[in-house]
């Protein structure tokens, strides 16, 4: 087992804490789709994802996180608690490394409420809508109801008419050269590629971090693919979903198709966040979510 050390001391996040982390980060998700080795280890060369162990103030153990973010192009550090609001000293102090703890799911957020109002008047709870993760009914994504969701259903149905030599494969089945393919196609001629180097993390790792999911063939040629996790018994987490921009119709078919692969048990299905990018939030938007999952940040009433 690969050992976590006690804060203050930290350890870069590693594929190898995951015997000894998973289960915790599932046991307190709380709803955010971060808290999940398959979420954070693929970012980790990005956000410099460190993890430290501690005893809380009622004497139970946890893991923290840190990790680097840029905010009006300042680089800082946060943390995020999953279990919870660890007490008053570990608060103030981790405030000496971090301008930030952040993911903090609307679940448990009343937990934090009253002991940053007492205990810490010079810090400010507040919501991250930029973070909230966009909440759909699986059955809505297979059907794409009503008038406002019926351009992306006649999309779909356009892309299954011109492309009938297409197959489905499940992501176990599939080579990685396939999903890798398709997301050197999907990079090409973009000036900035963010998760390009997360996804392919995914992609090497996945069935270690117990991704799952799909990839699309037209021809034998990969064209599209999603991954993502179960979040419970009911609740699916799409993580990623990258296709070839210029088969025309094929995001609204993979989103569909996927949709309607997945066990009969998912009821709802999390597409993550917009970050705040415009172009993200109206496309998140479109698909009608039944809700916005909405996660909070703390930072110091000085810097809000």
């Amino acid at each position: 087992m690969h050992s976590i050390p006690r804060y203050p001391d930290e350890t870069p996040l590693e594929l190898a804490h995951y015997a000894e982390l998973q289960n915790f980060l599932i046991t307190h998700r709380h709803g955010v789709s971060e808290f999940s080795l398959a979420s954070l280890y693929p970012f980790t060369k990005k956000r410099h994802y460190t993890v430290s162990a501690y005893t809380d103030a009622a004497g139970e153990e946890g893991f923290l996180l840190r990790g680097d973010q840029v905010i009006e192009e300042r680089k800082e550090r946060f943390a995020m608690f999953p279990k919870g609001y660890p007490g008053k000293e570990l608060v103030n102090d981790i405030f000496s490394h971090v301008q930030e703890i952040n993911s903090i799911g609307e679940d448990i957020v009343q937990q934090w409420r009253p002991s940053i109002e007492t205990d810490h008047p010079h810090l400010t709870l507040q919501e991250d809508r930029d973070n909230a993760d966009y909440i759909y009914l699986r059955k809505h994504l297979i059907d794409l109801p009503g008038p406002s969701l019926h351009k992306k259903l006649q999309h779909a149905l356009k892309f299954a008419d011109s492309y009938p030599n297409r197959v489905l494969l499940p992501s176990h089945l599939a080579n990685s050269s396939d999903m890798v393919a398709v997301l050197d196609a999907w990079a090409e001629g973009k000036d900035v590629v963010e998760d390009y180097q997360a996804t392919m993390l995914a992609i090497e790792h996945r069935e270690k971090l117990g991704l799952k999911g799909d990839v699309l063939y037209v021809d034998d040629t990969p064209i599209a693919f999603a991954l993502g996790e179960d979040d419970g018994p009911s609740r699916f987490i799409v993580h990623i979903e990258k296709a070839i921009g210029s088969y025309r119709g094929v995001y609204q078919y993979i989103n569909r198709a996927f949709a309607a692969e997945l066990s009969e048990r998912i009821l709802e299905i999390n597409r993550e966040q917009d970050l705040g990018i415009p172009g993200l939030r109206q496309a998140k938007s479109t698909y009608k979510p039944i809700r916005l999952q909405m996660k909070y940040r703390i930072r110091s009433a000085s810097s809000v």
